[in-house]
């Protein structure tokens, strides 16, 4: 067996021991990148190897997926150095961003992991992770660090499980005014800034609100019914940061000399590549944030060109207008 094979069967072992709703055939094809039939030879490989797989019918999706529950597999499973180091460099990256809290549950993951490795195994692996953390490092991110209320992320989490209403004071960020607020928690959204979504009693649409603008959360005894036709992700692609605003048709052109580099980017997930004859490279997405959106261009300088919509190159065109008017005589 050519040990690219075995690690295939070995990886999906986990991956189907390690998911409690299990896998269908089209999951692994995704997965593997790999074909409809060779995803059906990974899978008897895997039954052969650790099985009986365990087949669970979903009558409303009228699929079969694939479960596995084997002792066995324990004795192949290890965890690599560099693995434990994506772990701590994560909690490093969380920490710096102000997400203290988010940083210590990946640290006390990681020593969970170190705690259920024999002693010899842990003296190897730990040797290497020390050597891999001291030539790997981060690059010091500009910008400010929010602080966040003690204990604010665990109970805005355990209100997202429960369905339960939050409260808290919030500092609006325009004006600089308290006030209290009455939120039914839908999610999180992590970038620049963290971000809660939620409704309010004072109507239906899904707003935002700053982590570091709250302060004196509770989570009350109050529950509500989550609208089931609200989806996280789908919300989140509307915009190119995380403020909501109409969706706008963009379409961006980098020259030859920032095509490289931009090539590397993920603008937006729904974007749409296109390498031109002269080298340069267009992008197409649609999203709102024409603000975040004008930010992010300003760091491309006269690589990027906005090619649509025209009221985005208006906009560009006043904020660097009123930049250069700032920073002149």
């Amino acid at each position: 067996m050519r040990y690219e094979r075995a690690k295939d069967i070995v990886r999906l072992a986990m991956r189907l021991q390690g998911s409690r709703g299990g896998m269908t055939l089209d999951d692994i094809r995704t997965e593997f990148a790999i074909s409809r039939r060779t995803a059906e030879r990974l899978r008897d490989a895997v039954d052969e190897a650790f099985g009986p797989l365990i087949p669970v019918e979903d009558r409303e999706e009228r699929k079969r997926y694939w479960r596995l529950q084997s002792p066995v597999l324990q004795q192949f499973v290890s965890v690599s150095p560099e693995e434990l180091t994506e772990l701590s460099s994560a909690a490093e990256t969380l920490e710096r961003a102000g997400m203290g809290e988010r940083a210590t549950l990946l640290r006390d993951l990681a020593a969970k992991i170190r705690a259920t490795l024999p002693d010899k195994s842990l003296r190897q692996l730990e040797t290497d992770w020390e050597a891999l953390m001291e030539a790997e490092g981060l690059a010091m991110r500009p910008g400010p660090k929010p602080r966040l209320a003690e204990g604010l992320l665990p109970l805005l989490r355990e209100a997202l499980k429960a369905c339960r209403i939050v409260t808290f004071r919030y500092r609006a960020q325009s004006t600089g005014r308290r006030s209290h607020r009455h939120v039914q928690p839908y999610g999180l959204l992590y970038g620049n800034r963290a971000f809660l979504v939620g409704r309010t009693d004072r109507g239906n649409d899904m707003r935002l609100w700053r982590l570091s603008n709250m302060s004196k959360p509770e989570m009350t005894d109050e529950t509500f019914t989550r609208d089931q036709d609200f989806d996280l992700r789908t919300y989140a692609r509307r915009s190119f940061g995380v403020f909501q605003e109409e969706p706008m048709d963009v379409v961006l052109r980098f020259d030859a000399v920032a095509a490289p580099d931009a090539k590397t980017f993920l603008f937006h997930p729904d974007q749409t590549t296109v390498k031109n004859k002269d080298k340069s490279l267009t992008v197409r997405f649609k999203a709102g944030g024409i603000n975040e959106i004008c930010w992010h261009l300003i760091t491309w300088g006269e690589g990027v060109t906005i090619e649509q919509p025209a009221k985005l190159r208006r906009y560009l065109a006043d904020m660097c207008a009123s930049l250069a008017a700032h920073h002149g005589d």
